[in-house]
């Protein structure tokens, strides 16, 4: 009965590792439109379970897909490609494209202009302080100019909350209404290189309505105002009316 089991389990993992592989979906279009650059796979798309990041080995490097913003990539160990916002691009493994999250502080690629609007890769984002009263929190969160050279904001950042796991959690964001309606409107706020401008947000703790359990988050991901990708933040925020946030404008740190 055991060799049968052995023989079985054998055959099993020979057929499974004469199966050919495949690109699928996003890695599927990337490949497409470098066919030569990617070369073919070697094995199918697994998912890295701490990450949730999706990648893929080929016979010349490594198809990923990045969870945290939502754009397939592929590098060959010194060069990546990716397929984002504005279509294929590519750039050095040691650069970052200005829409891109850039915890690390890599080089920004192009560099930025004096002026132009406040990028996602040369911002960083922390909480400066949280007041709460009766239920009711506001907390304070600074976007860092963290380039040499200054950027301007205009307009509300977008805001989701997240799980442990980096999944999204039910959020709805009001922008200049509620807690903020009597704020003036949004402005025209420069940041100068290596200074701070701040926004808030608003928050409830207490069940509305047929309301029993509200979302609370492990992190919080903002994203900066005309932006496409979030900066993230761990904060626990306990937001009741499905995960209701009162968003103000950018404004200049007073």
């Amino acid at each position: 009965m055991l060799f049968a089991l052995v023989f079985v389990a054998a055959v099993n993992f020979a057929t499974a590792q004469s199966q050919p592989c495949s690109f699928a979906l996003g890695f599927a279009a990337l490949h497409d439109l470098i066919p030569a650059t990617v070369g073919n796979c070697v094995d199918n798309e697994a998912h890295d379970p701490t990450t949730g990041d999706a990648l893929q080995q080929t016979t010349n490097g490594l198809l990923v897909w990045r969870k945290f913003d939502n754009w397939t990539a592929f590098t060959d160990g010194s060069q990546t490609w990716v397929n984002g916002p504005l279509g294929l691009q590519q750039r050095s493994n040691t650069e970052r494209f200005w829409w891109e999250a850039n915890p690390d502080g890599l080089a920004i690629v192009p560099s930025p202009a004096p002026g132009e609007r406040c990028h996602t890769a040369g911002l960083t984002l922390t909480v400066d302080d949280v007041e709460g009263g009766a239920g009711n929190f506001v907390g304070t969160f600074l976007f860092t100019n963290a380039t040499d050279v200054g950027c301007t904001f205009f307009g509300y950042p977008g805001a989701q909350l997240l799980d442990d796991a980096g999944n999204p959690l039910p959020t709805v964001v009001e922008r200049g209404g509620g807690y903020f309606l009597r704020d003036p409107p949004p402005a025209l706020v420069h940041g100068p290189a290596h200074q701070t401008a701040l926004f808030r947000i608003h928050w409830e703790q207490v069940p509305v309505g047929n309301e029993t359990t509200c979302p609370v988050s492990s992190a919080l991901a903002v994203t900066p105002p005309d932006e496409y990708v979030a900066l993230q933040l761990t904060i626990a925020i306990r937001a009741c009316g499905g995960g209701h946030l009162n968003m103000s404008a950018v404004q200049t740190v007073s």
